[in-house]
């Protein structure tokens, strides 16, 4: 996806694509407003527990990266057997919370959630990430998807 959309317009890739590598609660604060599409596929770490977790503070500064009326996909998977303990306090990432707890946070963080809805291994060999299909060829997990827009502040 990234490979693509980072060709010529002219091969069929995005004219106005900006790719970052920097820790997410840098970007909203540096570059507050900028997209108007942020896409989080299969993170780790920090950013992981941003989304998952979630960390309201660096999630409201991942929300504030995205103009109002920009479109955000969440895509995540974390369990404890395989991923190791102690990163999410959860023991893993069950349905209760994905479906009540962290659309209550996206919401305070400035977030209108849309959809929340597990991603079946089929669906996840369509995301062109090494990482998504190692885990959609590998032993089945569950895998979430977040889809919301940017509401005003």
């Amino acid at each position: 996806m990234a490979r693509q959309a980072s060709r010529k317009a002219s091969q069929g890739g995005v004219s106005n694509l900006l790719c970052l590598a920097e820790a997410a609660e840098r970007l909203g604060q540096a570059l507050p407003g900028l997209a108007d599409q942020v896409s989080v596929i299969l993170p780790w770490g920090r950013l992981l527990a941003t989304v998952a977790e979630p960390n309201l503070e660096d999630l409201r500064h991942l929300a504030a990266l995205g103009q109002v009326g920009a479109s955000f996909e969440v895509l995540f998977s974390y369990d404890s057997r395989v991923d190791g303990a102690g990163l999410l306090d959860l023991g893993g990432l069950n349905e209760a919370h994905v479906r009540d707890t962290l659309p209550l946070a996206y919401t305070l963080a400035g977030l209108a959630v849309q959809a929340v809805e597990r991603v079946s291994m089929a669906e996840l060999k369509s995301y062109s990430t090494t990482w998504a299909k190692r885990l959609a060829y590998g032993r089945a997990r569950e895998v979430w998807r977040i889809r919301a827009v940017r509401r005003e502040p």
